[in-house]
């Protein structure tokens, strides 16, 4: 759901001068009360640029009644009163509730509130700076500081009709959610050795969703395509293999069917580094031959993937079945 406090601080700062004490136009012309402190601020900026009748339009402080609206919102989320949540949001947010059911505590400590609205727009938005901890029903916990945009439409009886959010995960008191972790040692010296590990998000769970899927219809053609020119194949028993492509197109000449089926896949890279990556499979296959003969195991195996997105290698490590 949410934002960042302590850490956020000096940025927040920033971002707080710079939002409100930016770019100080109206149709042209500076706006400011009487004693010369400045009113209006800024430029909305949509993405859709000229089509919206906004766009180029300053901010100014929205009323403290939309902050006030926040808070309740704030106290109604802490205590976990869904029904009441429900009754803040408008129907396209309803949906937002749903993440209440999985706390069993949750504390949203604001720090900082802001009204804001667009001139020549309806409603207002309010930036909350906080500090958030939650426990879930399983007993996980989690911490984050949170900057969360609380968007409110007047014309729909001034509830909550968006919520934006950016956070950074508070490391010391989180059980999950964390952007990295982990560390890369190597095999011997390496210049990555002492670097966290980070998900790789290129593809790979998807490629090796569709190639188990040709895997899985013995289309060796289809399966060929996943893989780069040569590879190298490492097993726990049999050592390692340079491999082809064009080998795979045959894999099935001598199968009467293969069930191959994944229990989890974690796609990783070193941070800072290239995008090469590798996904730890662990999965069961049962291969039939023509003759009868069935193997069967469960695999742990390591796919790594080149700067092309193409399988380059694979480390296998069987087990059979108790």
């Amino acid at each position: 759901m949410k934002l960042t406090k302590e850490a956020v601080k000096s940025f927040v700062g920033a971002f707080v001068v710079t939002f409100i004490i930016g770019s100080i136009v109206i149709n042209g012309e500076k706006q400011t009360f009487d004693d010369g402190v400045t009113k209006s601020a800024g430029k909305f900026m949509p993405l859709n640029g000229d089509e919206n009748p906004l766009n180029g339009n300053a901010y100014a402080l929205g009323s403290d009644d939309y902050m006030d609206k926040a808070m309740a919102f704030v106290d109604a989320y802490v205590d976990l009163d869904k029904e009441k949540v429900q009754s803040m949001l408008s129907e396209q947010m309803q949906p937002f509730a749903d993440q209440m059911d999985k706390n069993e505590s949750y504390s949203w400590k604001p720090w900082s509130m802001i009204p804001l609205k667009t001139i020549g727009g309806d409603g207002s938005f309010v930036v909350s700076m906080s500090y958030d901890e939650s426990k879930q029903k399983n007993g996980s916990k989690y911490a984050a500081d949170y900057i969360d945009v609380l968007f409110f439409n007047d014309e729909d009886e001034g509830k909550v009709s968006g919520i934006w959010s950016t956070f950074r995960v508070n490391e010391e008191n989180s059980e999950y959610g964390l952007s990295e972790g982990g560390k890369f040692f190597g095999r011997g010296e390496s210049e990555y050795a002492g670097s966290p590990l980070v998900f790789s998000n290129r593809g790979e769970i998807d490629t090796l969703e569709k190639m188990f899927a040709d895997y899985n219809n013995m289309d060796g053609e289809a399966v060929a395509g996943y893989f780069a020119d040569t590879w190298t194949f490492r097993q726990a028993v049999g050592g390692t293999s340079e491999m082809t492509s064009e080998a795979m197109k045959s894999a099935f000449d001598n199968l009467e069917s293969v069930s191959w089926t994944p229990f989890s896949m974690v796609p990783l890279k070193i941070k800072d580094t290239d995008p090469a990556s590798g996904v730890t499979v662990y999965s069961n296959e049962k291969r039939v031959s023509m003759d009868g003969s069935v193997w069967e195991k469960d695999l742990v195996e390591l796919f790594y993937f080149d700067l092309d997105g193409k399988i380059s290698g694979i480390e296998q490590y069987t087990r059979d079945l108790e």
